[in-house]
């Protein structure tokens, strides 16, 4: 037992003849009872890779200060603002306290247009006159210093008085005149010119954002947070409802959403067929025709064809997969029951945000330290320091960066795990009103036996994210400057890896699902659960088309009705408000982060009792094999074996009939 087990050793509940020879509590738990402990290699994998990030992050912050990069440093080590109580060899004004001096001042008046004029590869700018030889790729040198101020100047400073605060420690060097005004970003002070030169690249986003806005909207949102809240509240009460009433109205969502669409599309055919129509006539009528003219007619006739051979195809998918779509009905109606005997589940995903954020939060912050674990190197030349991170340092970078994706991806697929396995809890019990507690018994498989499996399948989601991150790099990098098939070859290369995820995490979630309900490993799991989505190819098909658009739907619902109910009830009536949009727009957003919530729980539960159903159908024969589905899916079963029976002997009858004749 625990995990001194290995391999996939379940009882699997189906091997026994008939129900009535199941003792209760062998079949209420779900279909495996014994279970062993499933790729272990990878949980102790993941556990040597958590301590190798420990000892990383004991480096990072052994030698890394996030201040550094926060504040800026000058061309001495002293970063701005700390007390700064450590000298450097070979510096001889380092080790200085620059408590009351936050600020960074560069004296290169040009070095801000050096460091981002790349970043703006085809733009053109009024440059200094020093920058006329200039050109975009030319190293970044400076022998002019940095030094940490306690104000930066707001004005333009002409004599030498003026500027003495601007000078090295020593006071042995100043900043040459005139002094232009700068502003503070970030605790460095930038030339006032600089953000004239950023706001003509970005002159389509300042006018969007200029003046006061983004004060005044900050403004509103903060006056308003009683009635965010109050919107919020209504926002979860409505997704509430909207998870109801789906269990209730699934037919009618359902039957509605998918006649629109192909009445939609037959509208749309038809459309184009009245476009063409029109511009056909006017071209008869036309004494003079040109090219032109005739180009743009066997376009639109174009567009009617391949109008009308979609909204034939949709049509015909419709019509064959009749059947499927009444099963999709069904087991949104299955889900909905589901829910309503766990109803704790719509809050997982709470739980997994907390847990998330505060992870990614430790690692970002830890990451802040590698980032600025650089050793000082003094310039023979100039006596300058600069932190560089020595070529460990860079590398145990990208070892923190993939750790990062790795935790994240964990944490996800535990809750895909306890969430399927407390839904497989309820669909293969004998008795759905005695559950007891399935997500307990869920979180405690997932601890004691499932850890390995979750650390295998998030570890090649994060392998695959890790390989697009470098590719987009490479991408950024060769933009512009590798020739259009390049760019085009990395950008079909990126939407292929994107395909990819996608249909990885799909395949994982049901390899979950096949872990939580049977105990297998997750390559079993996912070979089993591809076979039997493969073996339903149209089911899986109907289900991830209509569902996924219903649950979109949802989501769009929960937020238009929250944001009307804003407008009308509550921002309408306030005359303190500068933008209406302001609060309404982040109320909507929160309303559709909740709905999504919501709907993300229903979704791992349609694929799951989907799975479920599967399996069960193929594995169990109803008579010596009881199913485990429910009696309203039961019914659903037996009403299409009924229809299959009944087309059966009216097939027979006409070949007998015939056969009589002749």
């Amino acid at each position: 037992m625990g995990c001194c087990a290995s391999g996939n050793e379940v009882s699997d509940l189906r091997e026994s003849p008939t129900i009535s020879q199941m003792a209760a509590e062998d079949y209420v738990v779900g279909v495996a009872k014994k279970r062993g402990c499933t790729d272990i290699f990878f949980l102790l994998l993941l556990l040597a890779f958590i301590g190798g990030m420990g000892y990383v992050s004991y480096l990072g912050v052994k030698d890394g200060d996030p201040y550094r990069l926060i504040n800026g440093y000058d061309s001495w080590g002293n970063v701005c603002g700390r007390p700064n109580k450590n000298s450097i060899t070979n510096s001889n004004q380092s080790g200085q306290d620059m408590t009351d001096r936050p600020y960074t001042f560069f004296h290169d008046k040009e070095y801000f247009y050096k460091k981002f004029l790349p970043e703006f590869p085809d733009a053109t700018f009024d440059l200094p006159p020093a920058l006329a030889n200039w050109h975009v790729g030319d190293p970044l040198v400076s022998t002019d210093p940095i030094v940490c101020v306690a104000q930066c100047p707001a004005t333009t400073l002409l004599t030498s008085s003026s500027v003495a605060s601007l000078c090295t420690y020593d006071g042995a060097t100043c900043p040459s005149l005139p002094v232009l005004p700068h502003k503070t970003l970030l605790n460095r002070c930038v030339p006032s010119s600089f953000f004239v030169m950023v706001e003509a690249v970005t002159s389509s986003i300042k006018t969007a954002i200029s003046g006061d806005v983004p004060q005044k909207v900050f403004a509103d949102i903060q006056t308003t947070w009683r009635e965010l809240l109050y919107l919020a509240a209504i926002s979860f009460g409505l997704a509430l409802l909207i998870v109801i009433l789906l269990k209730f109205l699934a037919a009618l969502v359902i039957w509605t959403v998918t006649i629109f669409t192909v009445l939609l599309c037959f509208a749309a055919a038809g459309y184009c067929w009245y476009l063409f129509y029109n511009l056909h006539t006017n071209l008869k009528a036309e004494v003079i025709t040109t090219p032109e003219m005739q180009a743009k007619v066997d376009t639109w006739m174009v567009y009617a064809s391949v109008a009308s051979v979609i909204a034939i195809i949709v049509f015909l998918l419709v019509i064959v997969m009749w059947k499927r779509i009444k099963l999709v009905v069904q087991l949104f109606k299955e889900a909905g029951s589901a829910l309503g005997r766990i109803p704790l589940l719509l809050i997982q995903p709470v739980w997994t945000l907390i847990i998330l954020l505060a992870a990614v939060g430790a690692v970002v912050f830890i990451g802040l330290f590698i980032e600025t674990a650089g050793e000082p190197v003094v310039d023979a030349q100039t006596g300058f320091v600069k932190y560089e991170l020595n070529v460990l340092m860079q590398y145990l970078q990208w070892y923190h960066f993939f750790g990062l994706l790795w935790i994240s991806a964990f944490i996800v697929a535990c809750q895909d795990l306890i969430i399927a396995g407390a839904v497989s809890v309820w669909y293969f019990s004998g008795d759905k009103s005695k559950l007891g507690c399935p997500i307990c018994r869920s979180i405690c498989n997932l601890i004691r036996y499932h850890m390995g499996t979750v650390a295998f399948g998030s570890l090649i989601i994060a392998i695959i994210r890790f390989i697009r991150f470098i590719l987009a790099r490479i991408q950024k990098k060769l933009q512009g400057k590798s020739g259009q098939l390049v760019d085009f070859l990395l950008k079909m290369l990126q939407c292929c890896l994107y395909c990819f995820e996608k249909f990885i995490k799909y395949l994982n979630r049901n390899a979950y699902i096949m872990t939580a309900s049977h105990g297998y490993n997750f390559c079993t799991g996912a070979k089993k659960a591809f076979m039997l989505l493969l073996a339903n190819i149209l089911r899986v098909a109907a289900i991830n088309s209509i569902g996924d658009f219903v649950l979109f739907l949802a989501k769009l619902g929960c937020v238009a009705i929250t944001v009307v109910v804003g407008y009308e009830f509550f921002i309408k009536i306030r005359d303190d408000i500068n933008y209406i949009w302001a609060p309404l727009t982040a109320a909507g957003a929160v309303a559709f982060a909740i709905a999504h919530c919501f709907m993300l729980v229903y979704e791992i539960t349609l694929d799951t009792i989907f799975l479920c159903f599967c399996e069960d159908c193929e594995e169990n024969d109803g008579i010596t094999k009881p199913y485990f589905m429910s009696k309203n899916l039961m019914q659903f079963i037996d009403n299409l074996n009924k229809d299959a029976e009944n087309r059966e002997a009216k097939k027979n009858k006409a070949k007998q009939s015939k056969e009589e004749q002749n």
